[in-house]
């Protein structure tokens, strides 16, 4: 028997199986002839697919196992490892337990996202979303560039408040620079409460190590680098605020859209701003146009360095606004 060859493992199953003493009844057996029998069972030949389907029924066993099997010992020394893996990962697939539940969906998970690997993008819903933007933070090593238009998501009742946010704090323990640049409108900013919200969450980025900045979009808007990133976000589907970041200038992440969900069975429910998509890409081409890293160097991006100073300016933009009222 060759070495390294593992056909001939099953053809003696089969011999054990149905009782076969002679090549010429396990050629009867697999429908080929006498000396390809022989070839099989010494380790001479691989079966071909069919043979390998053929095989796999006689024992009851997936026919996705034979094939590889098949390819595994066809294959060149330094192949065979790969081959090797492929089979652990379909025994691992076909043998998931129904009980607990959660096995089979977390199995089922796993191949939704390997399915999407060519296409250089993952795409993920509702919470699993903000599940996935944590588990991405603990691989980062050494910078992030962010930018918020959706704000409100960082809230202390809002859905990446405190597991994101911690997760941000244990990077910035690594050694990992994270920026992040927080784009206001008037409208958002229009009360007392909305402007404390906003304040909270600048501080509490501070507070987790984040370098803070902030804009505001009525002056963004006028900059050409804003406009060039919002018309490359739109041509791929995005149109609503943009919430982005990019990791080690390697893997980009942003959102397609936001909900709120309600939150409480019992009275009036509190409604929870979350992300309802995120995409995932680590394809060239959405690097270089998606990546929001030229904004902090235009001139309307500030660094937060307290309270005041960002009230000082916010009270400067309705001031520049009013007075464009009057003008026109």
């Amino acid at each position: 028997m060759e070495q390294d060859v593992e056909i001939p493992k099953y053809i003696e199953r089969i011999k054990q199986q149905y009782g076969i003493t002679n090549d010429y009844a396990l050629a009867k057996k697999l429908k080929v002839s006498q000396p390809e029998a022989n070839w099989f069972r010494r380790g001479k030949k691989t079966p071909n697919p069919s043979v390998c389907i053929r095989m796999a029924n006689l024992l009851g066993k997936n026919p996705i196992e034979l094939l590889i099997v098949a390819q595994k010992d066809r294959a060149t020394p330094d192949a065979k490892n790969h081959w090797a893996v492929a089979l652990s990962a379909v025994d691992l697939v076909m043998n998931v337990p129904e009980r607990p539940r959660y096995l089979p969906h977390k199995v089922e998970a796993i191949g939704q996202e390997l399915r999407q690997l060519e296409s250089q993008m993952l795409s993920y819903h509702g919470t699993i979303a903000h599940s996935e933007a944590t588990h991405l933070m603990k691989t980062v090593e050494r910078s992030i560039d962010s930018m918020m238009e959706r704000w409100q998501v960082w809230k202390r009742d809002g859905s990446l408040f405190p597991n994101y946010l911690l997760a941000n704090q244990d990077a910035v323990k690594r050694g990992v620079t994270i920026r992040r640049v927080f784009i206001f409108d008037h409208a958002q900013l229009a009360s007392q409460a909305d402007l404390a919200d906003c304040l909270q969450v600048l501080n509490d980025q501070r507070r987790a190590g984040v370098t803070v900045f902030f804009a505001f979009r009525e002056e963004l808007a006028d900059t050409l680098t804003f406009q060039r990133l919002i018309a490359a976000y739109r041509a791929q589907g995005v149109t609503q605020e943009i919430n982005a970041a990019i990791f080690d200038d390697e893997v980009l992440i942003y959102s397609r859209g936001y909900r709120e969900q309600p939150f409480g069975l019992n009275g009036s429910p509190t409604a929870v701003p979350m992300i309802d998509r995120l995409d995932i890409t680590w394809n060239p081409d959405h690097l270089h146009t998606l990546t929001p890293t030229p904004l902090f160097e235009t001139r309307y991006v500030h660094p937060f360095r307290g309270d005041r100073s960002f009230l000082t300016k916010f009270q400067r933009l309705i001031a520049k606004s009013k007075t464009r009222t009057r003008v026109s």
